[in-house]
C-alpha cells in the first residue's frame, strides 16, 4: 500500500512543472586562445539554471564559462599589462535569473570571482563582482535566453575588467616608484 502511495505521489509531482529544458549556448565567439597568457580564470559551472521561469531551463555554455571570461578579460586588460604581471582568478560563479514581476523581458546575470595579482614582489587579492542584464523579450523562447548569454558574459567581463584595471594601475604606480 505504501509503495502504491509513493508511486502515485511521484506521478503527481512529475506532472506538476517537472519540465526541464537543456539549451546549448554557444559562447565560442568570445574565446580567442592565447589572448593574455599572464591571466587565468578557473571555476564556473558547466551548466547554468535560469531562475524565475515557469519551467526549469538549463543553459549549457560551450566552451565553458571560465574560458569565455578569461579570454574577454585578457582582451580588455591587455593594454594594462606590464612586465612580470600575473593575475590568477578563481572561484568563478555565475547566476542567471528573470524577475517576472519587475522585468519579465530581461535576463539578468550576476558574476563573481576572486583574483590574485602579483608583480615585482607585491601581491594583492580581491573579490570582483558584476551584475548585468540583457533584453530577451517578454515570454521569450528558451533559445532567446541562450542567445543572450554571450552578451551577458562580455558585459560582465567588461565590468570586472574595469575594476581590475584600477587595481593594476596601483601596481604599475608601485612599480615605477622602485
Amino acid at each position: 500500500m505504501k509503495r502504491l502511495w509513493l508511486l502515485g505521489a511521484a506521478a503527481l509531482l512529475g506532472a506538476c512543472g517537472g519540465q526541464v529544458v537543456h539549451e546549448p549556448a554557444a559562447v565560442g565567439d568570445l574565446v580567442t586562445p592565447g589572448t593574455a597568457p599572464w591571466l587565468t580564470v578557473t571555476g564556473g559551472d558547466d551548466k547554468l539554471e535560469v531562475r524565475g521561469l515557469d519551467h526549469k531551463l538549463i543553459l549549457e555554455p560551450a566552451p565553458n564559462l571560465a574560458a569565455a571570461v578569461q579570454s574577454q578579460l585578457g582582451a580588455q586588460l591587455q593594454p594594462s599589462y606590464f612586465q612580470d604581471l600575473v593575475v590568477t582568478c578563481s572561484s568563478l560563479v555565475a547566476g542567471l535569473h528573470v524577475n517576472q514581476k519587475k522585468a519579465p523581458g530581461k535576463l539578468a546575470m550576476d558574476v563573481g570571482m576572486h583574483c590574485g595579482i602579483w608583480a615585482h614582489g607585491f601581491d594583492s587579492s580581491h573579490d570582483y563582482e558584476a551584475a548585468v542584464s540583457a533584453a530577451v523579450g517578454e515570454g521569450a523562447a528558451d533559445q532567446a535566453y541562450a542567445q543572450a548569454l554571450p552578451k551577458l558574459l562580455a558585459d560582465s567581463a567588461g565590468e570586472i575588467a574595469t575594476q581590475l584595471r584600477g587595481d593594476l594601475q596601483k601596481f604599475r604606480g608601485a612599480q615605477t616608484q622602485h
